[in-house]
């Protein structure tokens, strides 16, 4: 297999991985949402355009397609939230490429490929990248094996092959770079005054003491205050910037359980106790389960006895050796397990070792012949024997990168389940000071065992397990409710009827956007898509959930723009009625400013506040009332009664006794300042790059185009 299709093999990992690394909470956080019609209703082009430019939807769909065979490549099976993430990923690449490409073609920025270079073979290279050279026993990053492959890349005439290099490695690690460079053009000239520090300190040191009343909202009731939807709206359109709405959709749902039965159970149970008794009987229990379609595959090594985790362990370490339990049921399942072998192991082993390799374990070409690998080792082995220095002829001999340096040795665990079969077997097995020469399927090695620690049982088991999975009678059963409860709901009152008929517990799914993979506890894509092409009291077919069926109605819909009264009202209501009862409270009181006359007008509390810090802004008795602790420090007030406080909890007056200072050590000032500069360069990091989405025109049109 050649490099370039090892690369290709993981590409969708990798993708996924470089944009997450460089996105920084910028682009993921909201789906851009356009106005883009029912899907029937024309032909799209387009998934949508970012600042004018239009991402062409054939080519879209393209790199969502070549990503979701590299998956299938991979052995992994396609869904429908791996689809969703793949758009998600390349919509929001595509936003930040443009977006920052654009910025930096205006500021003069550049990302050399000397600079994508030195990211990509350094320790701080992308971790997906990192794993395509990691050796499988060492764990390292070998940067040797990365260059020349990318050499080899350069060098290819495969132009295909080199531009998905190009897409999925290049391009996606020039973003992240140009990403860290707008971002520090900014964030660098973060910058705290002087005289913002000495207020600071200042601020810190005061203090305040003050009479109070404070008379809080609750002595009037709520359900007294009304509050239209017009004031709602008068409230929100003063305040857009708090209440943007996205568009958005509801819906109410029934589903229709398609679970395996007690029958369905049955049914595996039985095929289960059928095979129970060849599986005791059989000599080769690997090739049995294999045969007989085991949902665990047979996996040729040892669990620890501390590290075995299933609900049965405590039967698998009681049985004896040949001995099969079950079935029992263990995550969805029914398993018999057959215990091979028991062994005492040690958990933790150090070792040491020269590798004459007969292959690239890269790629799998062949580097020597076995036969011109097994006299070498033979005569590296015997110079060992004879009194030759391991770690020197580990340096200068051995084609393991990762440990030629430190003499060939290396610590693994029992948890380590990648090592090659042969080499764990040696090492876990043989006793401590053993040294032999080991073939493995990375060529011939010289082999030690330096050291073993924390010895304990391990069992080699043979699972044959077989999923609980619904009959087509059970299917059927539940998909025919679903459709009889279709025919009897035409609007939301027969939905409703029948579904109290039926005695069916009916959900919700609120705020359900466009481009969302699931509604509430619903993961599925077609159900939101339906949602987005259907209008309001429509009531859908029965969607196949695979272990249920799910008939839904739409509810609401509410355009992009600013919150209606209806939405807002949750969080208007109380500011306007609590701003309602200040007035009230106001008025009752008039050009009164004696405290105690107020205090015996409306109850309430009362009191004497000492020594109130500027900088902390809780108030025994008041709670966190920082309109009160700015109002405390303002001069006017000092042996004057103030104006009426609108506060958090309630209304107050107070008046200041007294106001000064606190002799505290000294400051360090540069520390604060170094410490507020840090905070401000955190927050130009987001800052930054979310006033490029906001100031953006991004037209999103994935819905429409099909997705």
């Amino acid at each position: 297999m050649s490099i370039i299709q090892q690369i290709r093999d993981r590409s969708a990992v990798l993708l996924t991985g470089l944009i997450s690394i460089s996105l920084i909470g910028f682009l993921v956080q909201d789906a851009f949402i356009g106005k883009g019609g029912n899907m029937f209703d024309s032909q799209a082009t387009s998934v949508g355009s970012i600042d004018g430019k239009d991402i062409e939807l054939v080519e879209f769909s393209q790199r969502v397609n070549q990503i979701e065979q590299n998956y299938r490549t991979q052995g992994m099976q396609g869904n429908e939230m791996m689809t969703q993430n793949i758009i998600e990923t390349i919509w929001n690449s595509d936003i930040q490429e443009i977006l920052l490409t654009n910025q930096a073609n205006k500021l003069g920025f550049k990302v050399t490929s000397k600079e994508i270079g030195a990211l990509l073979f350094s320790e701080d290279a992308p971790q997906e990248f990192k794993q395509q050279f990691t050796d499988k026993n060492t764990g390292q990053f070998d940067l040797a094996a990365a260059k020349a492959w990318m050499n080899g890349v350069k060098q290819s005439n495969k132009a295909d092959e080199v531009q998905m290099v190009v897409d999925q490695l290049i391009k996606p690690t020039e973003i992240r770079l140009l990403t860290e460079k707008y971002i520090s053009f900014f964030s660098q000239g973060s910058y705290v005054p002087s005289w913002m520090l000495e207020k600071a300190a200042a601020d810190n040191v005061s203090f305040s003491s003050f009479s109070y009343v404070g008379v809080p909202y609750s002595i009037i009731s709520d359900s007294s205050i009304k509050v239209t939807d017009q004031e709602i709206e008068e409230y929100v359109n003063k305040h857009k910037d708090d209440f943007k709405q996205e568009h958005v959709k509801g819906i109410s749902f029934v589903t229709f359980s398609a679970t395996p039965s007690t029958a369905d159970t049955l049914k595996v149970l039985n095929q289960l106790n059928a095979l129970k008794s060849d599986f005791i009987s059989t000599d080769d229990p690997a090739a049995f389960v294999t045969r007989n379609n085991t949902s665990i595959p047979y996996f040729d090594g040892f669990a620890m006895k501390s590290k075995l985790q299933m609900g049965a362990k405590d039967s698998i370490i009681n049985m004896q050796v040949g001995a099969v339990i079950g079935p029992y049921e263990d995550a969805g399942s029914l398993v018999l397990a057959k215990k091979i072998i028991t062994k005492n192991r040690p958990d933790s082993v150090h070792v040491r070792h020269i590798l004459v390799g007969t292959v690239n374990p890269q790629n799998g070409t062949q580097i020597r012949t076995d036969s011109v690998a097994k006299k070498k080792i033979d005569s590296i082995y015997y110079v060992i024997k004879s009194g030759g220095d391991f770690g020197s002829l580990a340096k200068s001999q051995s084609d393991d990168g990762g440990s030629k340096d430190k003499g060939g040795e290396y610590d693994f665990t029992s948890l380590d389940v990648n090592l090659d079969k042969d080499f764990a077997n040696f090492i876990f097995d043989k006793p401590k000071g053993t040294m032999e020469v080991v073939k493995t399927s990375f060529g011939y090695h010289v082999i030690e065992v330096l050291g073993q620690k924390s010895f304990e049982p391990a069992y080699k088991v043979a699972y044959l397990s077989k999923r609980i999975v619904a009959s087509e009678e059970t299917d059927a059963s539940a998909s025919g409710a679903a459709i009889q409860f279709v025919g009897t709901s035409k609007d939301f009152k027969s939905f409703n009827e029948t579904a109290a008929k039926g005695n069916l517990n009916k959900e919700s799914a609120e705020n359900i956007k466009e481009m969302d993979f699931g509604a509430g506890s619903l993961s599925s894509r077609a159900i939101v898509k339906w949602t987005f092409e259907n209008s309001v009291g429509t009531v859908s077919d029965p969607f196949d959930l695979k272990d249920r069926y799910v008939v839904a109605i739409i509810t609401n819909e509410i355009k992009e723009g600013v919150q209606p009264a209806s939405v807002a009202r949750v969080l208007v209501e109380p500011i306007l009625k609590n701003k309602k009862k200040a007035e009230y409270i106001a008025k009752k009181a008039g050009k009164e400013k004696d405290l105690s006359k107020l205090a015996a007008m409306f109850g309430g509390t009362s009191g004497t506040a000492d020594s109130v810090k500027f900088n902390q802004p809780f108030v025994q008795n008041l709670g966190t009332e920082s309109r009160v602790i700015g109002a405390a420090f303002n001069k006017k007030n000092l042996s004057n009664t103030s104006d009426v406080i609108d506060g958090q909890n309630g209304v107050f007056y107070i008046s200041v006794n007294q106001t000064g200072t606190i002799p505290s050590a000294s400051v360090d000032l540069q520390g604060q300042k170094s410490a507020m500069e840090a905070q401000i360069k955190q927050f130009a990091s987001y800052s930054t790059l979310e006033s490029l989405k906001k100031s953006a025109k991004i037209v999103d049109n994935r819905r429409a185009a099909g997705y």
